[in-house]
């Protein structure tokens, strides 16, 4: 079995925490309206979400970071 770091073991708690937040939320403003079949997809799709927001989070960019496709401006020829 492999063993997490006390960061990672941090950081999957902090996610378990946001997903039931974000969950309960959802199941407080549409609970009544869904069964328990589909909560337990939006639960999924919940957890989904928080896993690439996470990923998201652990990429670090500075002040001069640019996207990979740096602007230009359309200059039409005449």
């Amino acid at each position: 079995m492999r063993r997490m770091s006390a960061g990672a073991s941090d950081e999957v708690a902090a996610a378990e925490v946001e997903i039931d937040r974000l969950f309960e939320l959802v199941r407080a403003r549409y609970g009544d309206r869904l069964s328990a079949e589909q909560l337990a997809e939006v639960r999924l799709g919940v957890a989904g979400i928080v896993e690439a927001v996470q990923a998201l989070r652990r990429v670090r960019l500075g002040n001069a970071d640019e996207p990979a496709q740096p602007f230009a401006a359309f200059r039409a020829t005449s």
